[in-house]
């Protein structure tokens, strides 16, 4: 006869862990831009490093605020745009980055990040920053991906 817990009764044999169906590429979420799923199901879902690169496209691309339960959400890049190019700009941009993604991606490890002025991006006189991470998965870390954002 089994022992019963509390939760109901424990199993003879151990339940095996399996890294595929529990890692990272294992889990979904909702496609961006969000659209009608070709078969099965109302949404279109991702997985693993297509769902990471969307995830962090939209981190950066929100601003703090803008995310209704979420007010901390996202890094605020925009404020950076018509500040003088420098050192020191580019640096609180890049600490701005690192804490954003910290807080809402910890399954991510950054390996490289670039700012870039982008002088003729849209209207004549609009300024905007172009931001490009190399990034990996903390559980798969040989898979590296890059992300690119357009601030503008």
């Amino acid at each position: 006869m089994s022992e019963v817990s509390i939760y109901g009764v424990l199993s003879e044999k151990p339940e095996r862990f399996d890294v595929e169906r529990k890692g990272w590429a294992k889990r979904y979420g909702l496609a961006f831009p969000i659209g009608k799923q070709t078969e099965g199901g109302y949404f279109a879902k991702q997985a693993g490093i297509e769902l990471a690169k969307k995830n962090l496209h939209q981190l950066l691309a929100t601003e703090r605020g803008e995310r209704i339960m979420l007010p901390n959400y996202g890094a605020n890049l925009k404020r950076f745009l018509f500040q003088p190019m420098d050192s020191f700009l580019f640096r609180e941009i890049k600490e701005e980055i690192i804490s954003a993604v910290s807080n809402y991606a910890p399954q991510v490890t950054l390996n490289k990040l670039s700012v870039f002025p982008l002088d003729d991006y849209g209207a004549e006189g609009l300024q905007a920053l172009k931001i490009v991470l190399i990034a990996s998965l903390k559980e798969y870390e040989d898979l590296i991906f890059d992300v690119e954002v357009k601030i503008a």
